[in-house]
């Protein structure tokens, strides 16, 4: 199996004002300061984001971030002479996201190196206790020699007869598509997904899949090989 492309989501969640117990009004400089150190050639437009800004001297308010301060088409240096692109930032008044091509491991890290920079350039308050929690998604489309005809043969044998019931000639091959595992509902009536599909808009003999999963990018890559292994019976 391989990775031909990701798309990696850390949510980091914690309370904004906590990093800022001071009220120091900072929106405008902390901005232009994000943008430049991370090269953001899109930032947000605080005329509009931030309309009770100067009237408030926190420089938020409930409503400040609610609807998302976003960055897009950024890069972070990880380590010397490498750089991940970090496709886009979104602040929001409980937490940030960051969505990056590379992995769930490289936008924490990203995290980390924002909230303790600006930590220090701004003398904000940032320790490990900050964020309650880090929610993930991962989404990778893989090559593979996974047959999920070999989920079931009656399924394999029905998706021919899917094929025999269209009307025009020659009839288009039916494949079984994909596997989906749901968690239990939350409060929220939601399920955590994992899934594995056809990638679409690709030929069969591509053998191109896409799978999403609410975990780390690395975890979410070794449950893949071992589902591959399962299907493939080593």
């Amino acid at each position: 199996m391989k990775i031909k492309s990701v798309k990696a989501r850390s949510i980091w969640l914690f309370d904004l004002q906590d990093l800022n117990p001071s009220g120091k009004d900072i929106a405008e400089d902390l901005f232009d300061w994000i943008k430049e150190a991370y090269g953001f050639s899109v930032s947000p437009d605080l005329r509009t984001l931030l309309p009770v800004a100067r009237n408030n001297p926190t420089g938020t308010d409930a409503q400040t971030l609610s609807a998302g301060a976003v960055f897009e088409k950024g890069h972070f240096r990880t380590r010397e002479e490498a750089f991940i692109e970090i496709s886009k930032l979104t602040l929001f008044n409980d937490g940030i996201v960051i969505d990056t091509p590379s992995s769930t491991t490289e936008g924490d890290r990203f995290a980390q190196d924002l909230l303790e920079s600006a930590a220090r350039e701004f003398s904000l308050t940032y320790d490990e206790e900050t964020v309650r929690k880090c929610i993930y998604l991962s989404e990778l489309v893989v090559r593979s020699d996974i047959s999920l005809d070999l989920v079931n043969a009656r399924l394999a044998a029905f998706a021919t007869r899917i094929s025999e019931a269209f009307s025009e000639d020659p009839k288009p091959q039916v494949r079984i598509a994909g596997l989906q595992f749901w968690s239990e509902p939350n409060e929220a009536g939601k399920h955590r997904l994992f899934t594995l599909e056809r990638q679409a808009g690709k030929a069969f003999a591509e053998r191109r899949y896409f799978s999403q999963a609410p975990f780390q990018t690395e975890e979410h890559f070794k449950l893949l090989q071992e589902l591959e292994q399962i299907m493939m019976g080593s």
